[in-house]
């Protein structure tokens, strides 16, 4: 771990302990922290990405754009993190999917998609079904990338495994980072890491999925925890995941399942780094050397 990475883990730890304390509501934390991350974004992005809001029939997103060498007939659909409640592509993720979309040189389309407690489960995965329905309508010869953060991957594993039930056109590969997988948060690393994960401790999760899942629902079922679905038939897959965090046994339990499945599958595990380093841009230089093997891998 660099120094800068030590440094930025360091000054998140406190977010654990005030979230402990006031287990402040999705609204609440979305009230405070959307309009710094959108101000920072807007400050601190790369030079040589433009970004346009824009929407995928009824759902809206940003689109990432190169300014420069843009690799041709390739195209990145990105699902946020933010445990189903909150997050967005103009906001918490807009410095990550600039530099995602710079370092990869492809256009990224981030979808935005409802999020709960206002909207609960099926919202994000009906969303996500109709926006990749009008992208792919619209890139019909382009290699497409599905990728995702977070919850995000775990939609994204989620959205592969509906796109495959129903017949229709899955991505080409899929590149998901510390992605949430198993909303029972029932896994070993939950308790064994929780004292090194310095921004998530079993709470967070477990409040998150209660915002997400009805009590009328099985937090099983493959839709919310594609851990126990059937990943046979899925396309290529990178995982890039820390070792630092809780949701590392989220990482390998589908690796060794896609694994047995026959899916081609790389579970990438990075010592020393924290949920989703890669968001961080500049202030962590391990951000730039992941986006450089997402880059290489597609």
């Amino acid at each position: 771990m660099s120094i800068r990475s030590a440094l930025v883990s360091t000054s998140l730890r406190p977010n654990k302990t005030l979230y402990r304390l006031f287990r402040p509501s999705p609204g609440l934390i979305r009230f405070f922290v959307h309009p710094q991350t959108w101000f920072w974004g807007k400050l601190l992005s790369p030079f040589g990405v433009r970004s346009e809001n824009t929407h995928y029939e009824n759902v809206p997103g940003v689109t990432f754009i190169p300014k420069k060498n843009v690799r041709p007939n390739t195209i990145i659909v990105f699902l946020h993190g933010g445990g189903y409640c909150i997050g967005s592509s103009r906001t918490t993720h807009r410095i990550g999917l600039a530099n995602l979309s710079k370092t990869t040189s492809c256009v990224c389309h981030s979808i935005d998609y409802r999020l709960a407690p206002k909207h609960p489960y099926p919202a994000a995965l009906n969303d996500v079904m109709q926006a990749w329905k009008a992208i792919i309508a619209d890139n019909p010869d382009s290699q497409i990338i599905l990728s995702g953060d977070s919850a995000g991957g775990g939609l994204s594993l989620a959205l592969m495994m509906r796109l495959r039930d129903e017949g229709l056109r899955l991505p080409d590969a899929a590149v998901l980072f510390s992605p949430w997988t198993d909303l029972t948060c029932s896994s070993q690393t939950y308790k064994t890491l929780a004292k090194a994960d310095p921004m998530i401790f079993h709470g967070i999760p477990n409040d998150c999925a209660g915002h997400y899942v009805p009590d009328s629902a099985d937090r099983k079922d493959p839709y919310i925890s594609p851990m126990f679905g059937d990943f046979t038939g899925l396309p290529r897959t990178l995982i890039l995941v820390g070792d630092r965090e809780i949701l590392l046994d989220d990482s390998r339990k589908v690796g060794e399942k896609a694994k047995t499945a026959g899916v081609d599958i790389e579970v990438d595990i990075w010592p020393g780094m924290f949920h989703d380093w890669w968001l961080f841009g500049a202030f962590v230089p391990e951000s730039k050397q992941c986006l450089r093997k997402v880059s290489e891998w597609i």
